[in-house]
């Protein structure tokens, strides 16, 4: 698989250079996040009837005993020195569901999800129609934030989910005023527009539910009605509540049903989708699909949507090309990492 061929430095491409181990809290944090993890995914596991087989009771104990004798071997290494990524916790997490056969544990959270926000959809893109155009893009980017709160990857927010917090309307209304802990959003949208100064923005987007639906394709609908065409990467493996590619191109075809403005953008072929690569809430740039690549060629704007996506991960990259980064922290060792407070939203813009 190809590097991302709008990256400055690909020879030098690091996914992140923040080694959780070199601080004993952040080690501890991450690594007992990880522990969790198995308790999170079994009523979900049992709850699927294609995962939950006649051998679900035997198959359970055995990953239970090499996810953690693995995990167990991660935190002996990492306490005598070596280096250890949020990314590498991810590829050992799904290396273990993929070897007991549970690629995706959240299927049918997803799915769920994704009718429950395609309901919503049409309102949402009604009222954002409705608004003024030189003010409708601060509204679309707090409707980004609103959505990337549906993140089944983070304490907090898998805690608000259990309670029914998750809600995008009541989000919304809670998303922090201006200035935001990272506001270049003046900037960014100078260049938006319309008319917009870009040719093509590649989108690599991030969870399903209410953070693709409600959050991303308005964005992206309206980053074609000012005059560009928009590439939205979605992971091609599973990942936590993640949007797959498989997944979005069935959900833009249902909401191309319940919206005349996006149905003519993918029928023209202006809001397209792709296949990342991916299968981590992380994005390794050093690995893309070569659709991908070929979509990035043609791009000059990259979008980082999501905490996994532009503030894990690729936070200090250089691009070829006009870079967006915009995501909710929602996540106590990052807050702690880039000295913010839970909840605070990031939009940050690199010119080339």
């Amino acid at each position: 698989m190809p590097v991302l061929c709008q990256l400055v430095d690909p020879d030098q491409y690091c996914v992140s250079e923040w080694n959780v181990g070199e601080d004993p809290w952040d080690r501890h944090y991450w690594i007992d996040l990880f522990e969790r993890f198995p308790g999170w995914i079994e009523p979900m596991l049992r709850d699927d009837p294609q995962q939950a087989d006649s051998d679900f009771d035997v198959r359970w104990p055995a990953f239970l005993r090499d996810y953690h004798a693995d995990l167990d071997r991660i935190r002996r290494q990492t306490e005598a020195g070596s280096p250890l990524r949020t990314i590498d916790l991810t590829r050992f997490r799904n290396r273990w569901l993929a070897a007991y056969g549970w690629p995706d544990p959240y299927r049918q959270i997803k799915a769920r999800e994704n009718a429950i926000a395609a309901d919503l959809y049409p309102r949402v893109v009604e009222r954002i129609d409705a608004i003024a155009p030189d003010r409708r893009w601060e509204r679309l980017i707090r409707g980004i934030f609103a959505g990337n709160m549906f993140d089944l990857g983070s304490p907090k927010t898998v805690e608000m989910y259990e309670r029914g917090e998750i809600d995008f309307e009541t989000v919304l209304e809670r998303v922090p005023p201006r200035p935001w802990f990272i506001d270049q959003a003046d900037a960014l949208i100078e260049r938006l527009g319309p008319p917009a100064r870009y040719r093509q923005a590649l989108i690599f987007a991030d969870n399903a539910g209410s953070d693709i639906v409600l959050g991303v394709i308005p964005v992206a609908r309206e980053m074609a009605r000012a005059g560009m065409r928009v590439v939205i990467a979605a992971n091609d493996g599973p990942a936590l509540n993640d949007i797959t590619i498989a997944e979005l191109g069935p959900l833009l075809k249902t909401l191309a049903g319940r919206d005349a403005v996006l149905a003519e953008f993918l029928r023209a072929d202006r809001i397209a989708a792709v296949g990342s690569g991916g299968d981590t809430p992380l994005i390794d740039l050093g690995h893309v699909s070569e659709a991908c690549n070929a979509e990035a060629a043609r791009s000059d704007l990259v979008v980082l949507e999501g905490m996994g996506r532009g503030v894990e991960s690729n936070w200090d990259r250089q691009f070829k090309c006009d870079v967006w980064r915009v995501a909710m922290l929602k996540d106590e060792s990052v807050i702690r990492h880039h000295k913010a407070r839970l909840f605070d939203a990031v939009c940050r813009f690199d010119p080339a």
